[in-house]
């Protein structure tokens, strides 16, 4: 009788372990989590797009339509999406609002608090980034130039006016550009565009190859120019970088999207 009551005490406390170790495990599992999802790039084509993350699905209805990605428009979108789960296991996808094609669909990281997807939607297919690798000497910055006559190839540099002095300062990027091609460039941060402060107030400008006083784009300095507050180039002792950019033209001021994340990165 007795060690009939020691085993029947002995399961009961094994039970109440096993039991206490589940509600544990299940309260891991039940932890809020949260994940920044970000996507950069360019829809090309003629109908708008509806980003689905998991299960969640950022419809019009959701902030009155803010998060969908309008037709032949940069792309942009950032949500923060909350999960009860110990991993997540589901899809970030991009679906076509008009067919209901699902354009783009891409694994969400099993671990971490980001996710970054880029993805450039032009003639009907993806555009590869073709990103070189990174070089510990220098930085790699990338241009692709959109909405441009291929055929006018257009000359980049960087300017910007001393506000105390008046005094101007250029540095050229890159010459004879190609629209619709990218093109990478070697780049360490020149001595007067070397700081967090001086970029937040230059621009790069474009203008025809060839020329310093041609603007490119409908002889229009104003159409001709890109502000560099947001861009995040490279500043003074930064190496080892690979920044692309793809720029869109469109008789407006020019849009950029730059295709990579980096959250420390707000100049």
């Amino acid at each position: 009788m007795k060690a009939v009551k020691y085993y029947m005490k002995k399961t009961g406390i094994m039970a109440l372990l096993l039991a206490l170790l589940t509600a544990c495990n299940k309260e891991e599992q039940e932890v809020e989590k949260a994940i920044h999802v970000v996507v950069n790039g360019y829809n090309g084509s003629e109908h708008e797009w509806e980003v689905a993350i998991d299960t969640t699905k950022y419809s019009q209805y959701v902030s009155n339509g803010k998060f969908i990605i309008r037709s032949a428009s940069i792309t942009g979108f950032e949500a923060t999406y909350i999960y009860r789960t110990a991993q997540l296991h589901g899809q970030m996808t991009l679906t076509d609002r008009t067919t209901g094609k699902v354009v783009l669909s891409q694994p969400l990281p099993a671990t971490g608090t980001k996710a970054y997807f880029n993805f450039i939607y032009i003639d009907g297919k993806e555009l590869a980034l073709n990103e070189p690798a990174p070089d510990a000497a220098t930085n790699k910055l990338g241009f692709y130039l959109y909405g441009i006559d291929k055929n006018t190839p257009v000359d980049m540099f960087l300017y910007r006016k001393d506000g105390s002095s008046g005094k101007e300062y250029r540095e050229y990027l890159v010459k004879n550009v190609q629209p619709g091609k990218w093109v990478y460039i070697d780049y360490v941060a020149p001595v007067n565009f070397d700081n967090k402060s001086v970029l937040r107030n230059a621009f790069i400008y474009f203008t025809k190859a060839g020329t310093t006083d041609q603007w490119a784009f409908q002889d229009s300095e104003a159409l001709s120019k890109l502000s560099l507050f947001g861009m995040s180039f490279p500043i003074a002792g930064e190496k080892g970088l690979v920044l692309p950019y793809f720029i869109k033209y469109s008789e407006r001021p020019l849009e950029k999207s730059r295709m990579f994340f980096h959250p420390d990165r707000v100049w």
